[in-house]
């Protein structure tokens, strides 16, 4: 088996959790609630598809701080960090976070006994990327935003897509592995789909599932909406639209980019055999109004997306769509509203007449 299979030791003396407990109590939760099990719970999003409403990056902080009353402040933003990381990504974020619980101890890095696991706080490793049991650490990250990341990609790649430039050096030297392994199965891949696979035992998908039942349980109602309040008022304004995409050429395209860096981008003054002979406006939003316009060239077609970031991390959330989706995109602008930055991007790829 590749090496990031073998870690059922560290995976059980970091998390102190009892699997066999845990396997044994989900089919009780799941009937409980009258929600799938990880089998069902794709690892991507499909066009169309969100992380339920229940699930907000405040509440899932209330969650872990009634687990963890010491949680570490480095930790106190890294929900969002998912957020932002998985819908950039299209990955169920929220299951990404409920594995991260398992394999954290709720950000303890400690057993139920109290000891310490394999991995240290310190590396910003939510998943035991790279951790082969034995008290091998693993990967180590440089802030908490790139571990998270670094995980978010890395089940990318278990998804049977490949990422380009991971930031995990493991996900860097397996991701052929884990892709073509993940791709014989010929279906979507699930969260359960990881039993075995990024960790040995059995059980880790359903144990993915336990954890996620036990939030819905608190937080949710049976069709997905919040059971209580949030602490942030501002995550119970209504929501916005989703993203959508705005197609000005007669080609369908899905509505966020693939993972795969897009081709290099044309010269600036490209010849006129190489001008563009098409061209396509796209969306891409982590939230907030600002909006920047960003063009990637796919061979001799121009896309034009139309991201939107919070002002108070826009180049931070700029640089994390870059890194993820277009490698060598040319920023085009900074707008006040995704409005505006429609308005130029119709500009220069009017719509077909």
């Amino acid at each position: 088996m590749p090496a990031p299979c073998l870690r059922l030791a560290r995976l059980a003396a970091v998390s102190g959790v009892a699997l066999s407990v845990l396997a044994q109590a989900v089919p009780v939760a799941a009937a409980q609630r009258g929600a799938p099990d990880a089998s069902a719970v794709s690892i991507r999003l499909a066009p169309g598809e969100s992380v339920p409403a229940c699930v907000t990056p405040a509440r899932l902080m209330a969650h872990v701080r009634e687990r963890n009353p010491r949680l570490d402040a480095r930790f106190t933003d890294i929900a969002r960090y998912y957020k932002q990381h998985g819908e950039a990504l299209r990955v169920r974020w929220d299951y990404a976070f409920y594995q991260m619980l398992i394999e954290t101890n709720y950000l303890s890095y400690k057993t139920g006994a109290g000891r310490w696991g394999d991995v240290d706080p310190k590396q910003n490793n939510f998943a035991g990327i790279g951790t082969t049991g034995g008290g091998v650490p693993g990967d180590s990250f440089k802030d908490v935003s790139t571990g998270v990341l670094g995980q978010i990609q890395h089940l990318v790649a278990y998804s049977g897509e490949r990422v380009a430039n991971p930031v995990a050096p493991r996900t860097q030297e397996k991701q052929d592995e884990i892709i073509e392994k993940s791709q014989r199965l010929r279906r979507t891949v699930t969260f359960a789909d990881l039993s075995r696979r990024w960790a040995v035992d059995w059980r880790y998908g359903r144990s993915i599932e336990y954890v996620a039942q036990r939030y819905r349980k608190a937080n949710c109602t049976d069709d997905g909406a919040p059971l209580h309040p949030s602490p942030d008022p501002a995550e119970d304004a209504p929501p916005k639209p989703p993203a959508r995409e705005i197609q000005a050429s007669s080609a369908r395209k899905p509505l966020v980019p693939r993972v795969a860096a897009p081709a290099a981008v044309a010269e600036a003054s490209p010849s006129v055999a190489e001008a563009p002979t098409g061209c396509g406006i796209w969306s891409a939003s982590y939230g907030g109004r600002v909006a920047f316009l960003i063009r990637t060239m796919a061979g001799v077609t121009a896309n034009y997306t139309v991201l939107q970031v919070d002002a108070s991390e826009e180049a931070a959330q700029v640089d994390a769509y870059k890194r993820a989706h277009a490698q060598d995109g040319e920023t085009l602008g900074r707008f006040g509203s995704p409005e505006e930055a429609f308005a130029k991007a119709f500009e220069l790829c009017p719509r077909p007449s």
